[in-house]
C-alpha cells in the first residue's frame, strides 16, 4: 500500500517496482511451466526413440580409414564415431535421462526461487530465512549437477557400448581393429566447472542472505 505521504513521482517509482516484480514473477512462472513441458517430453523420446552416444575412436598405428573423395583437396579427419541402437538398453537410457533431467531440474528450481525472491521484495522484506533455504538449495543443486551430469552421460555411453558389444578399451583383433573409448567412472576433471561455481557462488549468496536475515529482523525490533 502506498503512503500518503508519497510525492506523485515516489508513487509512480512504487507502482512501477511492482508491475516489474509482477512481470519477473509471471515469466519466470510461465520459463518454469515451458521447461517442466520440455523435460517431460526430452525424458520420453528417450525410452521410446532411436538411442544415440558419440566416443571416441582409436584405430592402431598405421592403420587409417580408408575414405575416398573427388573434389579439390581436402583433408579427412576422426575423432569419435556415433552410435544409434533401437536395442532396449534400459541402463543407458536412463542414465542419459537423469543427466538431462538435472539441468532441467536446476532451470525449474530456479525460477522457482525468482517467484519466491519477488513475492519476498513485494513485501518489502527481501531477506528471509525461505529466502536463505531456497538460495542454498539451489547453490547445491547447481553443485551437484555440475558433477553429476557429465558422469551420467559418460555412463550411459558406456553401459551402451558394453551391453551391445562394441570393442572397447582394447581391439578384439590385437593390431587389426578400432574401438572406442568409453569410461563409466567418475572423474572430476569431466564435471562442469562454470556451472560447479556457480552452484559455489550461490551457496555463498545464501549465507549473505542469512546475515541479512538477522540484520533485518534486528533493525524491525528496533522500529
Amino acid at each position: 500500500m502506498c503512503n500518503e505521504l508519497e510525492t506523485p513521482r515516489q508513487r509512480a517509482g512504487h507502482v512501477g517496482g511492482r508491475a516489474f516484480l509482477l512481470t519477473v514473477a509471471g515469466l519466470a512462472a510461465v520459463a518454469g511451466a515451458l521447461g517442466l513441458m520440455y523435460l517431460a517430453w526430452v525424458t520420453e523420446n528417450h525410452f521410446t526413440r532411436s538411442f544415440q552416444f558419440e566416443a571416441p575412436v582409436v584405430t592402431p598405428l598405421g592403420l587409417v580409414p580408408d575414405i575416398h573423395g573427388t573434389i579439390g583437396e581436402s583433408d579427412i579427419r576422426f575423432s569419435s564415431v556415433s552410435v544409434e541402437s533401437d536395442d532396449p538398453l534400459p541402463g543407458a537410457r536412463l542414465a542419459i535421462a537423469a543427466s538431462e533431467a538435472l539441468y532441467f531440474l536446476l532451470f525449474i528450481s530456479g525460477c522457482a526461487a525468482v517467484m519466491l525472491i519477488c513475492r519476498r521484495l513485494w513485501k518489502n522484506k527481501a531477506f528471509t530465512v525461505l529466502a536463505h533455504w531456497s538460495l542454498l538449495g539451489l547453490g547445491l543443486l547447481a553443485a551437484g549437477t555440475a558433477m553429476l551430469s557429465p558422469w551420467l552421460a559418460a555412463l550411459s555411453a558406456n553401459l551402451a557400448a558394453t551391453t551391445l558389444g562394441v570393442p572397447g578399451e582394447s581391439p578384439l583383433v590385437p593390431g587389426d581393429a578400432s574401438w572406442v573409448v568409453t569410461h563409466g567412472g567418475f572423474s572430476f576433471q569431466d564435471a562442469n566447472h562454470s556451472l560447479l561455481a556457480l552452484g559455489v557462488l550461490l551457496v555463498l549468496l545464501s549465507l549473505a542472505f542469512r546475515s541479512g536475515t538477522r540484520l533485518q529482523a534486528d533493525a524491525e525490533g528496533l522500529v
